[in-house]
Parts: C-alpha cells; structure tokens; sequence
C-alpha cells in the first residue's frame, strides 16, 4: 500500500479521533500539566516498539533455548523431559520483562532529559527507587513463562500467544507509567488519568501497524474502514480500562492513606504477615509492592479475556464486557477522588 494517500490519511485520522476525544477529556482536568500529558502519550506510542519486536522473534529465542545442552541434561538427571521447554518458556519471558525494563528506562532518560522535564539527578533516583524491587519484574518473568508454557497443553500456538502479547503491553504501559512520575502524580486519580494518557499513545500506534498490515494483504474498501472504525473506538476503549485499573492500584500503593494501609494489612492472611515479619520488610514497603502486583495482574488477567473473546470471535460479548468494566473504572475514580479527600483531611 502507498502511504500518504487520501485512504492511508483518512484512517489515520479516523484512528485519531477517539484518542483526541480522550485526551481532550483529560486535558480539562489536567490543564497545568500539558507538557506532562503529551510526554507520556509520546512514551506509550513509543513502548509499542519492544513489543513488536517481541512478536516478531520470540520463537526463535525459544528454539535456541531448547536446544541447550545443558538443558536436555538436566531433563535426564530428573527424569522431566519437557524441562528444555519449561525453561525456555521461563527464561525468555524473564529476558523480555527486563528487555522491557531497559527500553522504557532509557526511552524516558532521553525524554526527560532532552525535554528539561527532569535532571539527571532525579531519573537517577527515581531509577534507583524502582530497582530497589527486583523481586517484582522477576516474578512478573516467570508467572508469564509459566503461563505460556502450560498454555500450549491446552491452546493453540496463535492463541496463548496473543494472550502473552496482552500481558506484556500492560508490563509495558505500567512500566512508562512509573518511570514518568516524580511528584508530578498527586493523587490516585493523577495515578489513573496518566496511565489512560499512556495508553492512549500506545493504542493509537497499535492501530495505525495493525492497519498497514492488514492493508497489505486487501484492498482499502468500505469493510476495511468499517473495521478499522470499529477496532479504534474497542481497542483504544480495552487499553484505556486495563491501563486505569492498573492506574488505580498503582495510585492506591503511592497515595493511600496510613488507616486504608493499616486496614489492608490486618486483614492479610496469617501466614502472609509472619513471611514478612521473617524478612523484615517495612510495612509500606509491602503494601506497595502488593498493590503493583495486583494493579498489573488484574490488567493483564482481563486483557487476556478481552484478547480470547477476540480471538474467539466473540465479538458480542466483548461489547458488554467493555462496558461493565467502564463503569468500574467510573467508580474507581469515585473511590480515588473520595481517597484524595480523606489524605487532606488526615
């Protein structure tokens, strides 16, 4: 297809209207911060970048891992000779969550920096702050080989995989969302605002690749706008719910007040409460590290469903889907706003 003609401008434009509505939405609530705002909708259209790259080479990563020597020894030292696979599964995702990690903390520097919207001084310690949990991006690595390889028992290889792709955009997304505040986001709700903002950007990017691929292989037509009509007002729609329940938890971890925090931790298991007394980790500490967890799993685990009912062509049951889950993010920025109260009053 050749770009810059009249069909190619008019559904970039087409793709770029529901993104501009959103961000006009935003913008009147967020009007001494514009600069802020379009950093991070340039972030989230530049974090699609690793992403692709992923799709496009992970088997071969895969395939190499498996053929390991060293693997295949240890499958009959212990008698497991699905190992190699396990282990490639495992490895790899663990390789992507920290290749992921690199590409936004740099892309950010670079941002930041060549904007003067921060200091070397103060990416430095804000990439100190974030490195100082590891555990985190090393979990997030294995539960997703974990995931993909037992996924492969039970779903064909287009279908898990589209299900890991969906994960790791919300890795992504939380990722940019977290290198990008530095006291800029003060309350849950600047939490959830900003994660919508960044993944506006990268939904509008995702859109405009999906349309040059699919465009190769048809002719631009009437079905082809339609389509892409209806993929821009559902996708950017699904990224801006899992983006704002992330958002919301992330807020919640950063901006809860000290009696939310202390209800949460009594209310946690036992057992959970006498791990962390054993490794001495600091209440806060723990708290925030368990909102981050359930932030981005949430979003990854109904980015999934959204992706299956796709893949599924189940396309009437995504519509109520969406919608259901808009209404919880309208509460969930009830709830923050009401949090937000409660942190001047205290």
């Amino acid at each position: 297809m050749d770009y810059f003609t009249l069909d190619f401008i008019f559904i970039v434009l087409m793709i770029l209207f529901p993104v501009l509505l959103w961000m006009w939405v935003f913008q009147q609530q967020q009007r001494e911060k514009r600069a802020y705002v379009a950093l991070a909708f340039l972030a989230g259209m530049l974090s699609v970048l690793p992403i692709k790259l992923y799709e496009r080479y992970w088997d071969v990563v895969i395939y190499k891992l498996e053929t390991l020597s060293l693997f295949s020894a240890l499958a009959d030292v212990v008698n497991f000779q699905s190992l190699p696979t396990l282990m490639a599964f495992i490895i790899t995702s663990m390789i992507v969550a920290l290749g992921l990690f690199l590409f936004v903390a740099i892309m950010m520097f670079f941002l930041e920096i060549i904007s003067g919207d921060n200091t070397i001084a103060t990416f430095r310690k804000k990439f100190r702050r974030i490195m100082e949990e590891p555990a985190f991006f090393v979990t997030v690595g294995i539960f997703i080989g974990l995931y993909a390889y037992f996924s492969t028992f039970s779903l064909h290889e287009k279908i898990y995989f589209f299900l890991i792709v969906g994960m790791l955009e919300e890795f992504v997304k939380h990722l940019v969302v977290r290198f990008s505040d530095e006291f800029k986001l003060r309350s849950v709700n600047d939490a959830i605002a900003f994660s919508i903002v960044v993944a506006l950007g990268f939904a509008f990017v995702e859109n405009i690749l999906y349309f040059v691929q699919i465009s190769q292989n048809a002719f631009v037509d009437q079905e082809l706008y339609v389509l892409m009509m209806l993929r821009s007002v559902v996708s950017v729609s699904a990224h801006i719910i899992f983006s704002a329940i992330f958002g919301y938890f992330y807020g919640i971890s950063q901006f809860s007040t000290r009696l939310y925090r202390k209800k949460v931790i009594e209310k946690r298991a036992f057992f959970i409460n006498l791990i962390h007394k054993i490794i001495h980790l600091k209440a806060k500490t723990v708290f925030h590290e368990e909102q981050l967890f359930l932030g981005l799993f949430c979003a990854m685990g109904l980015h999934a469903i959204f992706n299956s009912l796709l893949e599924f062509g189940q396309l009437s049951l995504v519509i109520p889907f969406l919608t259901a889950l808009m209404f919880l993010v309208l509460h969930l920025f009830h709830i923050g706003q009401k949090n937000t109260q409660k942190r001047r009053l205290s």
